[in-house]
């Protein structure tokens, strides 16, 4: 027989249990001393269970402290009676006078007079309270469904967890944790604001709330809520948007920084794409190969298992220059269609790693900080602007999620004619 893992025993039936003490600090809020769970019949059900169980009573001893009622309730149900009993409770299915219903009494009765009246409620009836939806709960379920695309999944989890912790500063760990959405007023909002301000320019705080507002926007329309949203047009004096803000690459500018980009073929072709479609950085290293089509000499920006884009007008179909189109052919030879055209940019912060490198031939010939390269996406703007290309093309070109008429540019005829607009700015 092999050697157990930790907290694994054998039975005298034969059967695989979990055995694991609660830490002493936090045997008044779970109310038992030790918690047992049921691993299988035999020793390869058992392992197979194993890593599931360990991490349910891992994250328990975790977030206890800090879990509404509810969730407490039902992560001692799950402690105490496994999976199987606490999805059933989750879903409301627990049958009257069921072996389950039992176990809940029994359990809740073990507890009473160690746990709050309220969280021993729960457990006795199978029912959880609805917990109030807060600024916490509101920007982890927008990070969760940020987060689809295990790339971007690391960035938003350091801005979320940053605006926590400035939320908390701002106005109370308590009050971010625990007081109802609906609650939460101007003045917590521009507490914030002014929180941020201390250490921060205008135009830095005004992006880092984009997460905040962002996050009690998708929540209010999920939850179909009647309520404002607070981070909505905050007054950041000194943070507005100016021509200033950002400048673009002028003609002199590109041919002064091209040749710093020459030594490279990754660094050249991604220089090239994005001078000649206008894209963002991240929708041109996350291009696999079945995303340029040779015959109609274009790219479709979509999402993919590499990145997902910033907002559903990002998807689109562009036609490429020629230059560009043999660059990008050049790193497509040999691969298979879903694979990435640029490797080495395709894992968890390659865009970040792409930015980088980019950044740092661009400073080479240009030193301005308000040139980037992300002012190769401005140029774009300004060159379709001053020949004359009408705004709805101009938006589809870039992918403005504010476009209403986007999804008429993409394909036949209309990429003939975005091809007409931008071989403008190419000459």
């Amino acid at each position: 027989m092999p050697k157990l893992p930790a907290y694994v025993f054998r039975r005298a039936n034969g059967s695989y249990r979990y055995k694991r003490n609660v830490p002493k600090k936090l045997v008044g809020l779970i109310g038992k001393a030790t918690l047992y769970r049921q691993l299988g019949e035999s020793y390869a059900e058992a392992m197979r269970n194993l890593p599931k169980v360990h991490s349910e009573i891992e994250k328990l001893f975790r977030d206890e402290a800090h879990m509404p009622s509810s969730e407490r309730a039902l992560a001692i149900i799950r402690g105490a009676l496994g999976s199987e009993v606490a999805e059933q409770v989750l879903a409301g299915q627990v049958v009257e006078y069921s072996q389950e219903d039992y176990a809940l009494n029994e359990l809740a009765k073990e507890i009473a007079g160690k746990l709050s009246e309220d969280i021993v409620t729960q457990i006795y009836t199978g029912r959880l309270k609805q917990p109030a939806l807060t600024l916490q709960k509101a920007l982890g379920e927008y990070q969760a469904y940020k987060t689809e695309d295990a790339g971007e999944s690391r960035e938003l989890e350091l801005r979320v967890a940053r605006a926590l912790k400035d939320l908390g500063a701002a106005i109370g760990k308590q009050r971010v944790a625990q007081t109802p959405l609906g609650e939460i007023t101007r003045a917590d909002a521009n507490a914030l604001r002014d929180y941020l301000l201390e250490r921060m320019k205008p135009s830095s705080v005004h992006r880092y709330i984009t997460v905040v507002r962002a996050a009690v926007n998708y929540v209010i329309t999920e939850h179909s809520l009647n309520i404002p949203n607070v981070f909505n047009g905050l007054r950041i004096k000194g943070a507005s948007a100016s021509v200033e803000d950002r400048l673009p690459l002028n003609d002199h500018d590109l041919a002064m920084v091209a040749p710093n980009f020459e030594d490279d073929p990754v660094a050249q072709a991604l220089f090239v794409t994005l001078t000649d479609t206008g894209a963002r950085l991240s929708e041109i290293t996350g291009l696999e190969v079945r995303d340029v089509d040779l015959q109609q000499r274009s790219i479709t920006i979509r999402p993919n298992g590499i990145r997902q884009l910033k907002t559903k007008g990002s998807q689109r179909t562009l036609p490429l220059s020629q230059r560009a189109l043999e660059l990008l052919q050049g790193h497509r030879r040999g691969k298979g269609d879903s694979d990435p055209i640029f490797a080495e940019y395709s894992r968890p912060r390659g865009r970040d790693a792409a930015s980088a490198m980019m950044m740092k031939r661009l400073r080479r010939s240009i030193t301005d900080k308000k040139l980037t390269m992300h002012s190769l996406r401005h140029r774009m703007k300004d060159k379709l602007r001053n020949t004359g290309c009408p705004e709805a093309i101009s938006l589809a070109i870039l992918g403005h999620s504010t476009n209403t008429v986007a999804a008429n540019y993409g394909s036949g005829y209309a990429l003939e004619v975005m091809r007409e607009h931008m071989e403008k700015v190419w000459q």
